[in-house]
């Protein structure tokens, strides 16, 4: 059985500015600071107001898909940590060897791994089984709904940010046109500025969540015996 991994794309036409952000001249300590918050478990990300409807839609949109898929990453990590912990795994080891220690553990109850497209679940062939292994079926199942979450949302996000990305200069134009008055224009300037700056990082994170659902899906496929 063969197996469609997600995976990302970059942007059809990547503009110039894109290579280099609008704010090349801006300070890097922002950015810095933008990259801790979004490296700290469950910090949402934000993006700030540019008086422009079309583009705060646009930004919100973003920040409302990304947010789902970070949240969706973290449970990934949650649920494969329980599994290791919950049977002596080490951090180190991969999910399949963690798997297959749940099934030798539980050897008399038939444990088995099942896998259709993204979806995967382990089932006992004993109606009755111990605590530890329910546990274990849930944590799965946990992990499968948010391995599933990552990549569903993949293609949209890619498609947001992009449009973004290559629609900078329109924007500032936008929003230079929005915000005449010169103390508004600097400080609208600013937000447009700190937005790109964080929506490339947005666009960095998606793809680190997306390969590690799509390493999830290669470690249950060859719990489950699949070729892929």
């Amino acid at each position: 059985m063969a197996f469609s991994f997600c995976c990302c794309f970059p942007c059809a036409t990547e503009s110039s500015s894109e290579r280099e952000p609008l704010n090349a001249k801006h300070t890097r300590q922002h950015y810095e600071h933008t990259r801790q918050d979004l490296n700290s478990k469950g910090e949402a990300v934000s993006f700030k107001w540019v008086n422009v409807s079309e583009i705060d839609t646009r930004f919100a949109d973003i920040a409302k898909t990304f947010n789902k898929k970070q949240e969706d990453y973290w449970a990934i990590q949650a649920a494969i940590q329980g599994l290791k912990q919950s049977h002596s795994c080490s951090p180190a080891s991969s999910l399949s060897v963690c798997i297959e220690k749940i099934q030798q553990e539980n050897n008399d109850c038939g444990v088995q791994v099942h896998m259709e497209g993204y979806r995967f679940w382990l089932t006992a062939k004993k109606t009755e089984v111990p605590e530890k292994l329910e546990q274990a079926v849930r944590q799965v199942g946990e992990l499968n709904r948010a391995t599933i979450g990552v990549i569903s949302t993949e293609i949209q996000l890619q498609e947001m940010i992009c449009s973004v990305l290559r629609r900078q200069d329109t924007m500032m134009e936008k929003a230079r046109e929005a915000n005449p008055e010169y103390l508004d224009w600097i400080r609208i300037q600013g937000n447009l500025r700190e937005n790109i700056e964080k929506i490339s990082l947005v666009k960095q994170h998606s793809k680190k969540y997306v390969d590690e659902a799509n390493n999830v899906l290669r470690e249950m496929s060859k719990s489950a015996n699949l070729t892929l």
